[in-house]
């Protein structure tokens, strides 16, 4: 039979202090909760800044379109990619010369100079990224605005043409031997030209190995042949744009090799003596001495930029002080002046072959373009 014990009386204070006990035991687990909440959010919070807001933070806005930190890493990746196996392939050809053999010694120097330059872009290569992602910016907007459009097939046959794929190959003409080819030397094979096939399992492999070394997206290499089309067409639509015409002066100049000379040649010209003359005493351009220093009629961007801004800046008859420039020390003598005459046939084609440049130089210096670059958006660079 079971036993029953009488139940024990709960007094007040054993009451008062169970509530106490469970009244802190909330608090801490409020506490406990507030603190998970907060390592979560902390945690949400760095996540998001490192995979959502630092990728997506501008190093650039043109016209307000912005320029992602996310596609500008990618694109230094694949540029130091690039510059990469440039370099291993020039030192495998060096590895093959004899710097030794006195025949090999000048292409083992040219090769060298080949390494040190690619070295010099790989140091230049985060700042140079951003400048070739601002300028296809402006490019795709202004090819936008004047409704010039890159087909898909104009896209597909420019990666053919860049991977060596050509679609429509010329016929080999066979050259017919005749009594005075000597037969009994071999003659070099013609290369085959790359078939359909070999073109496209060169590209699929290229964009493998970008994938796997880079992680960069098959879309993004794609594009950078797009944007050489978008840059090319619009070349070509501001060379027909560029003006036959145009400010130039008719200029001449003494050039030495110090400002000393220089100096001692103004001085002999504030005497009096004849330009023309000492021109041909002193000057040691050897393309304008005979002419009495010479240089003909010229419009802006025909010569440096230090002479070019000092010669603008005479009127006609005026003479300037000794100008430096890479040249030398010059003192240049501008004989007249046009506010807008033709230019001649070799000075148009520079200027239409410089009209896209220009038109950049101009753009990248306006209100267009504002950078937000630092060097704390240069990504780390490993290779798997």
């Amino acid at each position: 039979m079971t036993k029953f014990r009488p139940t024990e009386t709960v007094t007040k204070k054993q009451l008062s202090r169970k509530e106490q006990e469970m009244k802190q035991r909330r608090i801490l687990n409020i506490l406990l909760g507030l603190t998970a909440a907060a390592v979560i959010l902390v945690l949400a919070f760095g996540w998001y800044q490192e995979f959502v807001a630092k990728p997506s933070a501008p190093v650039a806005t043109v016209n307000g379109k912005a320029l992602t930190t996310r596609d500008y890493q990618a694109l230094v990746k694949y540029r130091d990619f690039e510059l990469m196996n440039v370099i291993a392939n020039v030192k495998s050809q060096i590895d093959t010369l004899d710097p030794t053999n006195e025949d090999q010694t000048w292409l083992v120097e040219y090769m060298q100079q080949q390494m040190q330059s690619l070295q010099s872009q790989r140091n230049s290569v985060a700042l140079d990224t951003l400048d070739e992602m601002i300028d296809d910016e402006l490019i795709r907007q202004e090819a936008a605005r004047r409704n010039i459009q890159v087909t898909a097939e104009e896209l597909q046959a420019e990666i053919e043409v860049q991977f060596g794929y050509d679609r429509n190959p010329p016929t080999p003409t066979p050259i017919p031997i005749t009594a005075t080819v000597d037969t009994s030397v071999t003659p070099t094979p013609t290369e085959a030209p790359m078939t359909l096939a070999e073109f496209e399992t060169n590209y699929s492999n290229y964009a493998a190995a970008l994938r796997k070394n880079i992680g960069f997206s098959e879309q993004s290499f794609r594009r950078l042949f797009e944007s050489n089309l978008y840059s090319t067409k619009l070349q070509e639509a501001l060379a027909l744009e560029v003006s036959t015409s145009g400010e130039q002066i008719h200029a001449r100049h003494i050039l030495v090799a110090t400002e000393d000379e220089a100096k001692k040649a103004l001085e002999r010209l504030q005497a009096g003596e004849d330009f023309a003359a000492l021109a041909k005493e002193l000057s040691t351009d050897t393309g304008s001495q005979e002419s009495g220093g010479d240089l003909g009629w010229f419009a802006r961007g025909a010569m440096v930029t230090q002479f070019e801004d000092a010669a603008f800046a005479l009127d006609a008859g005026q003479t300037s002080e000794p100008i430096q420039t890479s040249y030398g020390y010059h003192i240049i003598n501008v004989i007249e002046r046009d506010p807008n005459r033709a230019l001649d046939e070799d000075a148009l084609e520079s200027k239409k072959a410089s009209a896209l440049e220009d038109w950049l130089a101009t753009q990248r210096a306006s209100d267009a373009v504002k950078s937000y670059w630092s060097s704390s958006m240069v990504p780390e660079i490993t290779y798997n």
